[in-house]
């Protein structure tokens, strides 16, 4: 479920009227590959991909979609994220999280 709201925030918080449709001729097993990379790195879309790659460019960012230097987490320590995860979002619900107006309260609670 969270992915989804992060998905409808992307699309809706990005899209106005200040974009251009940019039509780019690419031979058919590259645009494969690249769909195929872009899923693999989590992007819904070779557009989505692009978007982010091309804002990186204009603000002079290099992004690094290398090897992660983590790895994999093995399928007890994805259950236990995810696990920790499902807590969260409950507790969210409930109310049972403790909320911060400003950086220095947060941090002064996560040094206590």
């Amino acid at each position: 479920m969270l992915d989804i709201k992060i998905l409808f925030w992307y699309y809706f918080g990005t899209m106005n009227k200040n974009f251009t449709k940019l039509q780019v001729p690419i031979d058919k097993d590259d645009l494969a590959g690249l769909k195929k990379r872009a899923q693999s790195l989590g992007f819904d879309s070779v557009q989505a991909y692009i978007r982010v790659w091309a804002k990186a460019v204009k603000e002079g960012r290099q992004l690094n979609f290398g090897v992660d230097d983590w790895g994999e987490p093995s399928d007890e320590a994805a259950a236990r994220l995810n696990r920790w995860a499902e807590e969260a979002e409950r507790d969210h619900k409930a109310g049972k999280l403790e909320t911060f107006a400003t950086v220095e309260e947060f941090m002064k609670d996560l040094r206590a």
